[in-house]
This record gives C-alpha cells, sequence and structure tokens, in this order.
C-alpha cells in the first residue's frame, strides 16, 4: 500500500511539475490528482523538492534501464553502440522533467537538478565505456582510451539532448543523430573490422 501512495505521488507530481514546473506546482494539487491527503505525502517526502528531486531521479533511471534493455538484446559491439544512440533518444521524450532542465540550460539549473543530470551522464558514460572495452578487447574498434572516448561520445550526445528539448523530435533531428551514429561507428571501426563490413 505504502509503495502504490509514493508511486501516485511521483506519477502525478511528475505531470504536474512537466506541466507546470516546480515554482508552480501546488503539492495540495498533487495530492488531490493523486488522490492522498496532503499529510500523506509528507509521510514520505520532506518537501517539494524532495518529490521533484524524485521526481527527476525516476526519470534518469527509467531512461536508464530502457537504455540498458535496448543494448542488451544486441550481440556485436557496433550494434550496441548503435542502440545505446537510438534508444537514448526515443526514450529520452518521456524524460519531460530532465528535458525541461536541459532547455533551462544546467547553469540556471538548481543545484538537485544538476546532480541528476550529472548522475545521468556519468550511468551512460559507463555504458558507452563498456560498449567500447568490449569493442576493443573483440578486436572491433580500435581506441587508445576507452574512458576518454566514452565520455568524447557523451558530451557529443548533450548537443542533440538540447536540440531534443527545443524542438520536437524532427526528420532532421533523426537524420543528423543517424549522421553521428555512423561517423562514430566508422571512426572507432579497427582496420580488419573496418574490411569486413
Amino acid at each position: 500500500m505504502k509503495q502504490k501512495k509514493i508511486e501516485a505521488i511521483l506519477s502525478t507530481a511528475q505531470k504536474m511539475f512537466g506541466r507546470y514546473g516546480l515554482q508552480k506546482t501546488n503539492l495540495e494539487e498533487v495530492a488531490h490528482m493523486a488522490r492522498v491527503a496532503k499529510a500523506t505525502i509528507y509521510n514520505y517526502f520532506e518537501n517539494k523538492n524532495a518529490i521533484y528531486k524524485e521526481v527527476l531521479k525516476t526519470e534518469a533511471d527509467a531512461l536508464l534501464n530502457k537504455i540498458s534493455q535496448s543494448v542488451s538484446r544486441e550481440l556485436s559491439p557496433k550494434d550496441k553502440l548503435t542502440s545505446f544512440i537510438k534508444a537514448k533518444f526515443s526514450h529520452m521524450k518521456k524524460s519531460v522533467n530532465i528535458l525541461k532542465v536541459i532547455k533551462m540550460g544546467r547553469e540556471r539549473a538548481l543545484i538537485e537538478e544538476r546532480m541528476i543530470c550529472e548522475y545521468l551522464f556519468e550511468k551512460e558514460v559507463n555504458i558507452i565505456h563498456s560498449i567500447l572495452y568490449e569493442g576493443v578487447e573483440k578486436g572491433v574498434f580500435h581506441i587508445n582510451n576507452t574512458l576518454l572516448s566514452s565520455r568524447a561520445i557523451g558530451e557529443s550526445l548533450r548537443g542533440f539532448e538540447l536540440n531534443l528539448s527545443v524542438r520536437d523530435n524532427s526528420d532532421n533531428f533523426k537524420n543528423s543523430l543517424n549522421e553521428l551514429t555512423q561517423i562514430v561507428c566508422s571512426g572507432i571501426m579497427a582496420e580488419k573490422a573496418r574490411l569486413k563490413a
């Protein structure tokens, strides 16, 4: 019962924060829409900022879970990297509050917002790093520093995050993302793997 109430609060808060933002979202409205007493919210969360932080973390974890599932279905490191990029942007659209933070700009973000964005970035870099490391081990990728390359790929994808937050997922966006994926994969392929492809 407790978990269902927490999920109802977070689900409602996610929609309301996404629509109205942190400042304009009212906890009484959240309680009413989640069908719980306002006092119930305070049983689980210290204040509105705590709920907001949990909503952002929930969005980040859901995105990471979808990315990991997509990557795990692939066999080759190249397909895993392609799957990572496609999954990230197809599922990121559901992370409405994270996209709002990105659109606003990290420098104007609250500390909690920056922390969640950095948490998400570091987890994504870890996934990319595991893909690149596997690719080097299998002789598919030729990379001198897999961690540095992982961070570089992660940073380049941040530009696409901003583009996604400002515009809808247009054909131009998809084409640019596909082109970046091709450039990254072609650039890191080992010579013998490139000849086989």
